[in-house]
């Protein structure tokens, strides 16, 4: 594909530019969807982390996405204020918080995930059903086969 109209620069082609552009259109999408739950895709990351992996503490809930962990705190503070998540003792070890979404935040969840999966479908309408998994099976092999070059989102 030559030069589309609008992206005329030379590191139109190159795949990691394209890359962080489309990241950056999806994030910017996503912030939108998260608008009127008013949450942010980060908070989405963690309630939804939170809500799939109840047994994780909050010290494993960062690692296991990325977060440091003086952002994590922060994050959680946030979520507890918006009553959204609580930090529960982790009953085999005191010293640990596990974080727990609440039945609020489950509401929310189901609200988001729709909102983005409506989204999704939208952003991605020019591709066939076969291209999307085709994109999906190969983001994932590259995130899955490339370390993080940095310890934290």
């Amino acid at each position: 594909m030559e030069n589309a109209p609008g992206w005329d620069t030379p590191m139109w082609h190159t795949t990691g530019f394209r890359l962080i552009k489309l990241g950056e259109l999806v994030q910017a999408t996503t912030s939108a969807v998260f608008g009127p739950q008013q949450i942010t895709s980060r908070q989405f990351h963690v309630l939804s982390a939170a809500e799939a992996m109840p047994h994780l503490s909050q010290k494993e809930l960062s690692r296991v996405l990325g977060v440091d962990p003086n952002v994590m705190v922060g994050l959680i503070d946030d979520l507890e204020e918006q009553g959204l998540a609580r930090r529960e003792r982790n009953p085999r070890d005191r010293r640990r918080y596990i974080v727990t979404p609440t039945d609020k935040a489950r509401t929310l969840l189901g609200e988001a995930r729709d909102a983005v999966a409506r989204a999704e479908s939208e952003f991605f309408a020019t591709l066939s059903g076969s291209e999307v998994a085709l994109l999906h099976e190969l983001s994932g092999r590259l995130l899955t086969e490339h370390p993080r070059l940095t310890k934290y989102e």
